[in-house]
């Protein structure tokens, strides 16, 4: 009965064959699916037209009227035509499209508006969005004084880690060149906006700030940022907005981190929001 036995075996063996064919091909056409349905939505999405697709936020299906609205688009452009050299050549008049992120800075600085402080941004360069804020605010009216903290001059190297140094030295070098005449002319208007040049946190204690109800930091390199939260935060009124500009990027993990720490030991926690600023509100 040799040949009997041998018969069943023979018998198993495609059963078992089939069973693995059938399950390949299974996978094979669900995989075949989920391709052409990938491709579907790309091609559904690349086809429309997005309400936002700028400084790598693309969004569709969105309330975006504030792009439109006349009193924003005057502080945006105040802002974008500080003579700044990021993302674009020197003399340039190019739009980099941050609109998002300024709208951000904007509703923030109109909240702290109403609180008792003053304004600090500590990352200024020419201006780009303490100048928004002051245009849109009529910051001449407000009866606060609005402190910008700067070397004008770059990201000091001495304070960067070496990764910091590694991903950062050109954009440094290209974004960030000498501006502090250019600033000072930006902010003439402005009397009461005090620009502090130099290291920051160096130069934190060089004007008295007994309060503050707007902090934007924006220095691009971990250690001087985390210095200068937690040198305002007892400064920071209940309801005071810190908006952190570089929070959410890939690229900018060190300070992400240095600024979670921070915040959790405060019993605290920073939003990450799409435009990758992160913002805070003081309790």
């Amino acid at each position: 009965m040799k040949w009997f036995a041998d018969l069943c075996q023979c018998l198993k063996n495609v059963a078992c064959r089939t069973k693995q064919e059938a399950q390949l091909l299974q996978h094979t056409q669900l995989q075949n699916r989920i391709t052409e349905l990938e491709l579907y939505i790309y091609h559904t999405t690349a086809a429309q037209s997005f309400d936002y697709d700028a400084d790598s936020l693309r969004v569709w299906n969105k309330n975006v009227d504030f792009m439109s609205d006349p009193r924003f688009r005057q502080a945006y452009f105040r802002g974008m035509d500080s003579g700044h050299q990021i993302g674009r050549a020197p003399g340039s008049h190019d739009d980099i499209h941050i609109e998002w992120r300024v709208h951000m800075l904007l509703w923030a600085a109109s909240h702290a508006a109403h609180l008792e402080g003053d304004f600090v941004e500590c990352g200024v360069n020419t201006g780009i969005f303490s100048l928004a804020i002051c245009d849109y605010l009529d910051f001449n009216k407000t009866g606060k004084s609005f402190f910008l903290f700067d070397t004008f001059e770059g990201i000091p190297v001495e304070q960067m880690s070496e990764k910091e140094k590694a991903g950062k030295a050109e954009f440094n070098k290209t974004c960030f060149p000498e501006c502090f005449e250019q600033a000072k002319a930006n902010f003439q208007p402005y009397p009461s906006a005090i620009l502090v040049r130099g290291k920051v946190p160096d130069t934190l204690t060089q004007v008295d700030i007994p309060k503050v109800a707007f902090l934007s930091i924006d220095l691009n390199i971990a250690t001087p940022e985390r210095l200068a939260l937690c040198f305002f935060w007892d400064k920071l009124v209940s309801g005071a907005v810190i908006v952190l500009d570089d929070y959410g990027w890939k690229g900018y993990e060190e300070q992400k981190t240095a600024l979670d720490d921070f915040a959790r030991g405060k019993g605290v926690m920073i939003a990450t929001l799409p435009t990758g600023q992160g913002l805070l509100l003081k309790p």
